[in-house]
């Protein structure tokens, strides 16, 4: 039986006979009004839980019906005629027989029950818009059995779990939304708690797998409640899908086996500083058995005096201001041995920390080692007489040694980050600057000559190279070189040039005149001495010739440089044998279709020079040229029938140099030597009773 409401109920008085006093008793309070249009104005000022009217024509019913539905509306009239069918037509909630001697307590009573059962009604619709505001768009769903396990009610999310509609699975069997395996055990369970009330799950919390409507399965966690109506017992389940908290639990499973797994010490400290949790590498380097050992002890009984000293004055005021700290400390073991140890601090919500530890020994021995070395190389590139430098991208000097500073007469300041063409001149500029470009496009190994332009003005002449560094990713980040002062070098080159230039012209020009001269005196005499001595006049006056040609081929040479690159072999040859002055010679080759080498760019000057030498000596007007491969080495040689190269000039090619006792006959050899020398090979001499070979062998390309 519903209670009534202790609430005062206003009643209002809409066009009737009744009066305000006639209606007003120990629960009811009436204002009467005479038209719809006082009743807005009375609404408007007051609070109005029902109205009561008579019934004329209905119009009033039908107004107060249409301004205010949700209010009770009844009409109080003699019931004959067909009032009362007539009223309820016309909207009003009840009507009341005004004829008796009891009609207003009736009447009263009526009032009364009309709006408490109004208000009763608002509540439930209140509680249920409530309801279904919470599951409605909830991501859980809610599902009302009866007590054969037929679903009465399924809220909006049973098709965002499940993959139900849910007015469709009404008066289905729950163990629709169950895997079959649990169909049996679920009748059972309803069965045992109607006859015994045992319950054999949990109601508040259980975690049970339901099957979607496709047939995949869905990890629930599962709250039951229960009432009973007239109708029996009903079971409501709230069913949540937790996969996603299935999974975050699996995270943390494997981050909890993660962490006591890690290699790195782990633990977390509370407010007071003390050990709450240490995982076994924590424990394990500081030293104790157990991590069980550390649990309750404070931070500062793992650092000696001063180490504490800077982390309470210094790393824990920036953990309480950042929130963070990370940084190197010396720890101190369960044993007092101390080490070098990475600490990385994060302070947690409720003051506490967590704490992780890494023994870096290894790494300060490494980083020691690696400023050992590299103070060591520090000491050995001063000490180099060259000049040693590092340029970044954009040419700048980033290293340097002692002597570069000590050539440019700059101080450590002044070179930090000025570009390197500030030391070059102004002539010099455009070749060292594009220099520096080929490195960092190519990658290439540069060389050049240049002067060092030193603070003072002076001008040192000096040979600079430099070759591409790189990052890890081969990125080319800058260029590395050296510099070497060729001051003594090129003041031997240019004697060299001032007594070549004697060899080549004065002396050339001299024998000119020898020869016009002995061949004028050979025309004139008739002694056969005299003729035999001018011969040997001329004779000696072409080999002369031949020295002085052979010398300014060998300057040629020298002045091409030593810089190797990719040779054909086969196509020095087509060019020397072209060159050759070998008239008369039958010259025979044996050469592949390629035969790439590494060697200076004048092999062919070398091979010119063999391939006369041969044709001169030869017995039988035959020279034979041969390129072979044969592993990491490409051979080129030149053989001939004639008495080979003589001993001494074998031994004196081979040692290297020349004495007053043992010298070579002329320099066409020494070109040889020193074009196969600069190229990375060497020449090998065989020879016997059936001629001579020359063998010139060049790592291959």
């Amino acid at each position: 039986m519903q209670e009534t409401s202790t609430d005062r109920i206003e009643v209002c008085l809409v066009d009737t006979a009744l009066s305000a006093t006639d209606l007003t008793t120990g629960s009811l309070s009436a204002a009467a009004v005479d038209s719809i249009g006082d009743v807005h104005d009375l609404i408007a000022t007051a609070s109005v839980d029902c109205f009561v009217t008579d019934f004329e024509d209905g119009t009033t019913v039908e107004a107060l019906t249409a301004a205010y539905p949700d209010r009770p509306l009844l009409v109080f009239a003699d019931p004959a005629d067909g009032v009362a069918e007539r009223a309820l037509a016309a909207g009003a909630t009840d009507v009341v027989a005004a004829v008796g001697p009891d009609r207003l307590t009736r009447l009263a009573n009526r009032a009364e029950a009309a709006v408490e059962l109004a208000r009763t009604r608002t509540a439930h619709e209140t509680v249920r818009a409530r309801f279904e505001a919470l599951t409605e768009n909830a991501p859980f769903a809610v599902v009302t059995i009866d007590e054969n396990s037929a679903i009465q009610y399924a809220s909006d999310g049973t098709e965002t779990v499940l993959g139900y509609d849910p007015a469709a699975v009404v008066g289905d069997e729950l163990t629709e939304m169950m895997p079959e395996r649990f169909h049996e055990s679920h009748f059972d369970a309803i069965s045992q708690y109607l006859e015994s009330g045992d319950r054999s799950l949990d109601w508040d919390w259980i975690e049970l797998p339901g099957e979607h409507r496709d047939g995949h399965e869905i990890p629930l966690g599962i709250s039951f409640g229960e009432r009973k109506t007239e109708n029996g017992r009903l079971f409501t389940a709230i069913l949540r899908d937790i996969t996603d908290q299935r999974t975050r639990q699996a995270q943390l499973d494997r981050l909890a086996t993660a962490v006591e797994g890690s290699m790195d010490g782990i633990a977390i400290l509370d407010e007071d500083d003390e050990y709450r949790y240490v995982n076994e590498a924590h424990a394990d380097v500081y030293g104790f058995e157990r991590p069980e050992e550390m649990v309750g002890l404070k931070w500062r009984e793992c650092y000696g005096p001063d180490e504490r000293e800077r982390f309470e004055e210094t790393v824990m005021s920036e953990l309480a201001a950042t929130g963070r700290w990370r940084g190197e400390a010396t720890g101190q073991r369960a044993d007092g041995e101390t080490f070098p140890q990475e600490v990385s601090l994060t302070r947690l919500d409720d003051g506490g920390i967590v704490c992780v530890v890494r023994d870096i020994s290894d790494r300060v021995a490494r980083r020691e080692q690696l400023r050992d070395e590299r103070e060591f190389t520090e000491s050995v590139l001063n000490a180099l007489p060259d000049l040693f430098y590092v340029l970044d991208e954009a040419g700048s000097f980033q290293r340097w040694n002692d002597r570069l500073r000590e050539v440019t007469g700059y101080t450590d300041e002044e070179l930090d980050g000025m570009g390197a063409l500030e030391v070059v001149p102004t002539e010099d500029r455009e070749d060292i600057a594009e220099a520096i470009t080929n490195i960092h496009r190519d990658g290439t190994t540069e060389v050049r000559r240049s002067a060092i332009l030193t603070k003072q003005g002076e001008r040192i002449p000096y040979e600079l190279n430099g070759t591409d560094l790189t990052d890890a990713d081969g990125n080319v980040i800058g260029l590395a070189g050296t510099g070497r002062d060729i001051t003594d070098q090129q003041l031997r080159e240019q004697r060299l040039s001032v007594l070549s230039r004697v060899l080549r012209h004065n002396v050339r020009n001299q024998l000119t005149v020898v020869n016009t001269n002995a061949d004028y005196a050979a025309s004139a005499v008739d002694d056969d001495g005299a003729l035999a001595a001018l011969d040997r006049v001329l004779d000696a006056s072409k080999a002369l010739a031949e020295v002085s040609d052979n010398a300014q081929r060998a300057q040629s040479v020298l002045r091409g440089g030593t810089n190797r690159s990719e040779v054909d072999l086969v196509s020095a040859v087509d060019t020397a044998l072209a060159d050759a002055d070998a008239d008369g010679t039958d010259i025979r080759t044996s050469l592949p279709e390629r035969a790439p080498a590494i060697a200076v760019e004048s092999v062919a000057v070398a091979v010119v020079e063999l391939v006369e030498n041969a044709a001169e000596h030869t017995d039988s007007d035959t020279v034979k040229v041969r390129v072979t491969r044969g592993g990491d080495r490409v051979y080129l040689s030149v053989a001939d029938d004639g008495p080979g190269i003589p001993d001494n000039v074998r031994d004196v090619l081979t040692a290297g140099r020349e004495t007053k006792l043992q010298h070579a006959t002329g320099i066409g050899l020494w070109l040889v030597n020193w074009v196969v020398t600069a190229s990375g090979g060497d020449v090998q001499f065989r020879g016997g009773d059936d001629g001579g070979e020359v063998v010139l062998r060049f790592p291959s390309a």
